[in-house]
């Protein structure tokens, strides 16, 4: 005999007495290529189309982020550092700095050289945030870089159809957890 189990919900409680759930998870996948240009040196800007909208259930919640980006820049990208955006809200180191660039993290190189033909990098990263509101929140990837180049998303700079010149996918996700 063969039971079939059903529920609306199924929520753990911890050792402490509170439940800690995945409540929604929102998402923003790009399997194709993507050129974004860097419009000025040494600032931050947040990259076209990774952005993904999310409303908090209740205003405690924790919304833990993370994005992959696979991608390749025009110059070499050693002074290239991510973070996200909280709507206009930059999410990133606090301490106190005066002329460093501040992020959460920066890519690993997938060269040991000066290659931006056909080498792509790559980037994961997480962070968690605490909004502390119910309204709609828009999340964004963000960058700041040292040149003003043109930064090639899922794909490398050479377009030669050989196996070494690669393609990949990337993504930015919001998730809510409840506290």
């Amino acid at each position: 005999t063969m039971s079939t189990l059903r529920v609306d919900s199924l929520q753990g409680q911890t050792q402490d007495g509170t439940y800690r759930y995945l409540v929604q998870m929102k998402h923003f996948q790009l399997t194709t290529s993507q050129t974004e240009t860097i419009a000025s040196a040494n600032a931050d800007q947040a990259i076209s189309n990774f952005t993904v909208n999310i409303t908090p259930t209740k205003a405690n919640s924790i919304i833990k982020l993370e994005a992959q980006l696979f991608f390749e820049t025009a110059n070499d990208n050693h002074d290239t550092i991510f973070f996200f955006y909280r709507d206009n809200t930059k999410l990133a180191h606090t301490g106190t700095v005066s002329n460093q660039k501040t992020g959460i993290a920066m890519p690993s190189i997938g060269f040991h050289g000066d290659d931006d033909n056909s080498t792509a990098e790559m980037l994961h990263m997480g962070y968690f945030d605490s909004p502390n509101t119910t309204s709609s929140i828009a999340y964004k990837l963000g960058i700041n870089t040292d040149g003003t180049n043109n930064v090639f998303i899922n794909t490398v700079l050479g377009t030669t159809d050989q196996n070494n010149f690669e393609r990949g996918v990337s993504w930015i996700s919001a998730m809510e957890i409840a506290q």
